[in-house]
């Protein structure tokens, strides 16, 4: 065998490695990091390699079966039939492609079925050509089941992008009638092989450059959103805390005009009607509960909200305060997480909030219980919302992780199916 066919070998099953990678990602959450899992990828790829050369047919199928597999089932979570049914689809695309290749080129060339076997460079084009066609195949299917979140204008650049690989099988071909109408040297049959693969790995390329880019962009996006949210919640806790330093000055005053009043009459109805103002006045006077400004702010608000939208809220500030976390941060914990359960139990029928802050061991914990009709939406465990506006929200939770994160806290939900509960809590580490 070529030396040159070896390494084309070589790229070839390079490519198809890159080609699972992208697809797996594409639809499953993979176990271990993304150098943990391309070392995974390229070790059992390097296996099928091996076993390449043994020239059986059916001991290489098998091989591809088992170790795709082993890809879906030990680097990505996903059950073992959905594995399966991943491995048999990817066998039969790329089995489906191959014979395609060989059937239409041969059609449309009026050349015998089986002509690529007398020729190594007919063999190469046709397996680049039928690995660019596999490809396509997955790039289509990815695009029309991911249920990963493109918004429209991504999803008319990938169109558009499809063009470079449509003209690449193109150009194979081309490149696969000059071969066979016209009789090339050993080293132009090695160039024409090698641009070949060239186009074929670019296409490859191309495609991942654009996700990542993506996938950065939606970052970006998100983060920005997340700022422009914590930028307004900020000002408007100053307003908030300010309205809250005037209401304390001014039930204060009353207090005093109401004690005054009452010391200038004898009239015991007076006198009872005031005590009783004076008690009611006397609420307003009670605004913080914990000691800590920033969560009497926030218990405040949403006292507030949820008596406003007739939703039932309580909160029990034991033993912990939230003190030691930082003003921002603790404003984006509790604000994300009652805004969520605000939204759900407006929409329910008990319409009922408990929120519980207290310490427990080496942590402090907030446990958040809110009445929710129906259960949350998820994705691979991951919590997704029901909103239409899919890129506009769904940065709640994922805002809450990440500032937990900081932390080194953990976050933990549950659904009750039989009394309609949904229930969030949040560990976060005592700072000595």
């Amino acid at each position: 065998m070529a030396a040159y066919q070896i390494v084309f070998n070589v790229f070839l099953y390079f490519t198809e490695g890159l080609i699972i990678f992208y697809y797996a990602n594409s639809f499953l959450k993979h176990k271990y990091n993304t150098k943990i899992t391309i070392i995974g990828i390229s070790l059992s790829h390097l296996l099928l390699f091996g076993i390449y050369y043994a020239n059986n047919t059916i001991l290489n199928f098998i091989a591809l079966f088992v170790i795709y597999c082993l890809i879906f089932s030990l680097l990505y979570e996903c059950r073992f039939f959905t594995a399966l049914f991943n491995s048999a689809l990817l066998l039969a695309i790329m089995g489906t492609s191959e014979w395609c290749v060989i059937f239409i080129t041969s059609l449309f060339l009026k050349k015998d079925f089986y002509a690529y076997q007398e020729s190594i460079p007919l063999q190469m084009f046709d397996i680049a050509l039928s690995k660019l066609a596999y490809y396509l195949i997955c790039l289509i299917l990815i695009r029309i089941f991911s249920k990963k979140k493109v918004n429209t204008q991504n999803k008319s650049g990938f169109w558009k992008l499809m063009i470079m690989p449509v003209a690449s099988v193109f150009a194979l071909f081309v490149f696969r009638y000059i071969s066979l109408e016209t009789l090339l040297s050993n080293t132009a049959n090695i160039l024409c092989s090698v641009a070949s693969l060239c186009l074929l790995i670019s296409n490859i390329i191309v495609f991942f450059i654009y996700e990542h880019s993506i996938n950065n962009a939606s970052e970006l996006y998100e983060l920005k959103a997340v700022k422009q949210k914590q930028e307004i919640e900020k000002q408007y806790f100053d307003i908030l805390e300010q309205n809250n330093k005037d209401l304390k000055i001014f039930t204060h005053d009353i207090k005093n005009h109401l004690e005054q009043i009452s010391n200038l009459t004898d009239n015991t109805e007076i006198r009872t009607y005031i005590s009783k103002l004076y008690g009611t006045v006397n609420q307003y006077n009670n605004v913080a509960l914990s000691g800590n400004k920033t969560l009497d702010v926030i218990i405040n608000k949403y006292n507030t909200l949820c008596t406003n939208k007739n939703i039932e809220i309580t909160f029990n500030v034991k033993t912990a305060n939230l003190i030691d976390i930082d003003n921002t941060d603790l404003s984006t914990i509790l604000n994300n997480a009652l805004d969520n359960a605000v939204e759900s139990a407006e929409q329910s029928s008990e319409k009922k909030i408990s929120v519980d802050i207290y310490t427990k061991k080496l942590f402090e914990i907030i446990k958040i219980q809110n009445s929710c009709d129906r259960a949350p939406i998820t994705a691979n465990k991951k919590l997704l919302t029901s909103k239409k506006e899919k890129t506009l929200h769904g940065f709640g939770i994922e805002s809450i992780e990440r500032t937990i994160n900081h932390y080194d806290g953990l976050f933990d939900w549950s659904y009750n199916e039989s009394n309609k509960v949904f229930e969030i809590t949040i560990a976060i580490p005592k700072i000595e």
